[in-house]
């Protein structure tokens, strides 16, 4: 069996996505013509596009987790009739989260600021920590990024039922035209169902895919001179901390309308359940 040269090795970066681990009857390669379980024992465990290993990703997100608990701590010890410093800070960001999902859901929104707020900033902190050497973002892992969506669908579902009790809830599904209420029930059903998997599948490609390039840049910019790495994947990291807000921002947005969707879907016995809510606000 021919070996493919050197310089050839060096033309091309491969892409491997979720394969088997390499065996000595079929090693795969890497730029340079160096075999994983070489490159493994110094420092870099996986290949250009192969998805890191659960344990790290789970890790990371534990990590993520741990961050914003200690940051919700410290903002809480520290609060004064006049906040300042680190307190202020923490201030800010409550309110703009608050802010942010009123905004989108109307009166009564603020209930729900806890769950999106929590869920953006857990995407936020993920997504930028894989910009991190040596970090790798949990939400390049499925598992993660359907687990966020599955959050997402069991507190629509019970805040539907909630708000509108178990006949309003059910027809929410049914549509405004009972004679039509056998076709649209399925549709609506199916649609609601696959809700969790489009959030999941969107978060995770996005990241995936930007950490690919990064990491492909990175590799060329190592390979293209051999005595000096250029670093070809700046202007991308620069490029991927807009990205990183972005798709916690569209995922924070999509939460907030899912969530009005169930529960403002009716505008008689709910703007009456809304009201009050609204005039309590209203006289703060």
């Amino acid at each position: 069996m021919t070996m493919p040269q050197t310089h050839d090795l060096h033309s091309r970066i491969p892409i491997q996505i979720a394969q088997d681990n390499p065996t000595e009857a079929n090693p795969a390669r890497v730029p340079g013509g160096e075999n994983p379980a070489t490159t493994a024992g110094k420092g870099e465990a996986h290949q250009a596009g192969e998805i890191p290993d659960a344990g790290l990703l789970f890790s990371n997100a534990i990590l993520v987790a741990l961050i914003m608990l200690i940051f919700a701590l410290v903002g809480r010890k520290r609060l004064t009739a006049v906040p300042k410093g680190f307190s202020n800070f923490a201030e800010f960001v409550v309110e703009a989260l608050n802010t942010f999902t009123v905004g989108i859901i109307g009166h009564g929104g603020e209930k729900y600021t806890p769950l999106v707020g929590t869920i953006f900033l857990f995407i936020l902190f993920s997504d930028l920590i894989g910009l991190i050497p040596g970090f790798h973002a949990p939400t390049t892992n499925m598992t993660i990024t359907f687990a966020l969506g599955i959050i997402v669908f069991v507190y629509v579902q019970y805040q539907g039922i909630r708000a509108n009790g178990l006949g309003g809830y059910i027809r929410h599904f049914m549509g405004p035209m009972p004679l039509m209420a056998p076709l649209i029930m399925p549709v609506e059903i199916i649609s609601e169902i696959i809700k969790p998997f489009t959030l999941a599948v969107r978060l995770f490609g996005n990241i995936f895919g930007e950490d690919v390039i990064i990491f492909v840049l990175a590799g060329l910019g190592a390979a293209s001179v051999a005595t000096m790495w250029i670093p070809l994947q700046l202007p991308i990291l620069f490029l991927a901390v807009l990205t990183d807000v972005v798709q916690a921002m569209v995922f924070a947005i999509l939460t907030c309308i899912y969530i009005s969707l169930m529960v403002h879907h009716d505008t008689g016995e709910q703007g009456e359940q809304i009201g009050p809510a609204h005039e309590h606000a209203a006289g703060h």
